[in-house]
């Protein structure tokens, strides 16, 4: 098989890279001009030099193979909505249109669990759930994965190649932020006690890197599956106070976790949005993503083991070990 994965350089990108290559097939990485990919070519990829903010010089290359695994995005916190639509949304559209034009016979677009609406405590996601109807109060980078999400799931539900995946948020040691998660909104108070806004019995919906680089090669090999919109978390039945007593099992030093529940914070926050909207004239954006965080949800998990036979191979345990050792 011969498979062509955008950002080949990436946390989950060059895992994929990696699994593609072990088991035999031919492999086009898409990495920038200067970036590190002396990995991949290290590890047997073709190294394709370009930028999904100009992709058209790559289009014939996607054409030409037999799977696509669309895994790159502008991720960054900064720059201006151009950017991030035409990285995000624009070259989504066009990787599709080539490889419809060409010979690819399965699209896979990674997408993320960022996109819904979560309107109250205690929802079940299904991957039909709604999107979050004020993208504009979660930032560029959320706004434009449901947009390029929307366009994924248009194709995929009127019988295009399509299969989209929504992992959860990624750990490992390896991340560009932290190797493990460390809670929403939170800060050390010491080295052995951890301050976390939040309750023990918020649901997180984790994935591992490397279980996610499992599904994600599934989605572009396994038969009888175009059309499917699958969410991938290790364990949707994971609380916090779960993780982090396990996290503090793993962890060099003790570990003490102190919880401050949102709904207290929440008459100043709602005092300081009604304040920016006076001055503003337009909600605050801080407000709305806190208060949204202590909406707990189930993200539901039955189509990745049904359709796509996966489940994940490293437990939550193992996983930690993993991620803070290699990361000592």
């Amino acid at each position: 098989m011969r498979a062509f994965v955008t950002g080949g350089t990436g946390f989950l990108g060059r895992r994929v890279v990696r699994r593609l290559i072990e088991r035999g097939d031919e492999v086009l990485a898409l990495a920038r001009e200067g970036s590190r990919s002396e990995e991949l070519v290290a590890a047997g990829a073709t190294v394709v030099v370009g930028d999904l903010g100009d992709v058209g010089s790559v289009l014939d290359k996607v054409a030409e193979c037999d799977v696509v695994y669309h895994v790159g995005a502008r991720v960054l916190s900064h720059g201006d909505w151009d950017e991030f639509f035409r990285v995000n949304v624009e070259a989504t559209q066009r990787l599709m249109d080539a490889a419809w034009a060409g010979k690819v016979k399965r699209f896979v677009h990674v997408s993320s669990l960022g996109i819904f609406e979560i309107d109250r405590d205690g929802l079940t996601i299904s991957d039909t759930a709604d999107y979050d109807r004020r993208p504009t109060l979660r930032g560029f980078y959320t706004r434009s994965k449901i947009d390029a999400d929307r366009l994924a799931c248009s194709a995929a539900r009127t019988g295009k190649n399509v299969v989209v995946l929504r992992p959860g948020l990624l750990f490992g040691h390896d991340h560009p932020q932290q190797p493990v998660f460390l809670g929403r909104v939170k800060k050390f108070l010491r080295p052995d006690l951890l301050l976390v806004v939040s309750t023990p019995r918020y649901l997180l919906p984790l994935t591992y890197i490397e279980n996610a680089a499992d599904a994600v090669v599934l989605a572009g090999v396994t038969e009888g599956i175009d059309g499917s919109i699958i969410n991938v978390i290790d364990n949707p039945d994971l609380t916090q106070g779960e993780y982090f007593r396990t996290l503090g099992q793993v962890r060099a030093g003790s570990l003490r976790v102190l919880y401050v529940p949102v709904a207290l914070l929440a008459p100043a926050v709602k005092a300081v949005d009604a304040l920016h909207r006076l001055i503003k004239r337009r909600p605050w954006a801080v407000a709305y993503q806190l208060l949204r965080s202590e909406r707990s949800t189930r993200y539901a998990t039955d189509v990745a083991a049904a359709r796509l036979g996966w489940k994940p191979r490293v437990g939550l345990r193992e996983a930690l070990e993993e991620s803070l050792r290699k990361s000592a």
